[in-house]
């Protein structure tokens, strides 16, 4: 039955090659920076209509690259800057099940950000944000009054480049609001996200300048990890939870390699992970992963 979860076809187009895992019930893909996640908004200006397009091919792509009844269903977003593991359920009832444990909050959420800022930017190695956030006109901003919605964000540092002013953040996102990540990073531990022009205050340093050259619109956020529960059909525990990391990015790594900043294999390679413990495969779930990391040229 492993065998039917992969790509029904050979010929596997542009969108669906992103596609990192599949199982009975979902359908998990790294998304490229730049892709929208809601195919049926109404678009208010030719920009939008492409990429509400782009959104719909991948859907349709996906849908005939696993031989699918009708099109799969998202029950989660991603901004369209950030890239990472973006969940897509095959059928109604998974899209139900799955849209449910992002509501209650029972999906884990693992985020890397490459950031503004050296090691003595941080006040310890880790913290927690708590800072609620306000909505005015399609802006965000952290608030205090009766209307800011609690924000929740878990931080911690991996590493800091000796060469320039970045850093390289592990985020938990406990709530999932409008560009939260990003606002909390720039006006509440003061160090924003490399590329995030909106919440940045200042432009960047002549020494990150001199080790990249960043391309417009990019955004260095990547959705690293998805934790899920799952259940298998027989077994005393039946219960688990499943990890499904999607690889950083070619761009995010070679900024990451050219600042002297070191990558853990399983943020490079992504990969699969049953109660903590690495997989290859989850035959419980009929599951297989389907991606390899992205190479680096010297």
């Amino acid at each position: 039955m492993l065998q039917a979860l992969r790509p029904a076809r050979t010929g596997i187009s542009y969108w669906a090659r992103n596609v990192v895992y599949a199982d009975r019930s979902i359908i998990v893909l790294n998304k490229p920076a730049g892709l929208i996640c809601q195919g049926s908004v109404e678009a208010s200006s030719e920009n939008k209509l492409r990429d509400v397009d782009k959104f719909n091919d991948l859907l349709r792509d996906v849908k005939d690259t696993f031989a699918l009844e009708n099109l799969p269903y998202p029950v989660h977003r991603l901004d369209k800057a950030t890239t990472g593991t973006l969940l897509l359920a095959r059928n109604s009832p998974a899209a139900r099940q799955f849209s449910q444990q992002f509501q209650s909050r029972v999906v884990g959420k693992t985020y890397l950000a490459l950031v503004r800022g050296g090691e003595k930017s941080f006040p310890t190695r880790s913290g927690e944000i708590r800072d609620a956030l306000e909505f005015s006109d399609g802006r965000v901003s952290i608030g205090e009054s009766c209307a800011a919605k609690f924000a929740a964000t878990d931080w911690e540092l991996i590493a800091s480049s000796p060469v320039a002013p970045l850093s390289l953040l592990r985020l938990t996102l406990h709530t999932g609001l409008k560009h939260q990540l990003r606002i909390h990073l720039a006006h509440s531990l003061h160090t924003p996200i490399l590329g995030d022009n909106l919440y940045a205050r200042s432009s960047i340093s002549e020494k990150i300048a001199k080790i990249t050259r960043l391309p417009e619109k990019r955004i260095f956020l990547h959705a690293a990890q998805l934790t899920l529960s799952r259940y298998r059909k027989t077994g005393p525990q039946k219960h688990f939870r499943l990890t499904i990391g999607a690889p950083i990015p070619k761009d995010f790594l070679t900024i990451c390699r050219d600042a002297g900043i070191p990558l853990d294999h399983i943020y490079v390679d992504g990969g699969l992970s049953v109660g903590g413990q690495h997989v290859g495969d989850v035959p419980d779930l009929e599951g297989r992963w389907l991606r390899k990391p992205p190479v680096l040229r010297p």
